[in-house]
């Protein structure tokens, strides 16, 4: 300590964009993390809308799209699950894919009433949450049933059609759960089950 001699060095001066942003590095990750959901989310609505449209089984096609979405919201704890399903089935509406704009008010009130039962009565897990959101996919293509027939846009003979479209959308939910799963960690959680 007597002998050396300690000089000023200034900070190094950091050039790059994101530097200028003054965000934090879980705040960088946690941004990654929403714009992953929303790429994975666009790659399904066009896998939807270009392929799985044109595929029918008995007159059934898979609902990619409010399936990951309904999924997600279940994986996600209740308050950023309801702000994520909200902003999620809005954008489904204003793609053009969805049914109704119905849709939006359908897709929050189950996403977020199941994703609160899940959290208060059940521990996170994959069963837990693959049982959750089948039940709100379920639920989801019953309510759009039931609010087509009502409005005339369907008949009563359709509705193995749509309990098909439901079956056939939590048979792709498994293989959407690590992708989700994966991008869940990161940047953090508001807590931890």
């Amino acid at each position: 300590m007597f002998g050396r001699k300690r000089d000023f060095r200034p900070d190094k001066n950091h050039s790059g964009a994101l530097s200028k942003l003054y965000i934090t590095k879980k705040q960088r990750r946690t941004l990654l993390k929403w714009l992953l959901m929303a790429l994975v989310l666009i790659a399904l609505s066009v896998v939807q809308d270009v392929i799985l449209s044109r595929v029918r089984l008995f007159g059934a096609a898979t609902d990619l799209v409010p399936a990951a979405i309904l999924t997600v919201c279940i994986m996600l704890d209740p308050e950023v699950g309801s702000v994520f399903v909200l902003v999620a089935s809005s954008l489904y509406w204003f793609s053009g894919s969805a049914p109704g704009p119905y849709v939006i008010v359908v897709m929050t009130v189950l996403g977020v009433v199941i994703g609160i039962l899940r959290q208060s009565f059940l521990r996170y897990g994959f069963l837990t949450v693959m049982l959750c959101a089948a039940a709100a996919v379920m639920l989801y293509e019953l309510t759009v049933f039931g609010i087509g027939f009502f409005l005339g846009f369907t008949t009563l003979s359709r509705l193995g059609s749509f309990c098909l479209s439901g079956a056939l959308s939590l048979a792709v939910m498994p293989l959407l759960y690590p992708v989700f799963a994966a991008i869940r960690k990161m940047g953090g959680e508001t807590w931890t089950e």
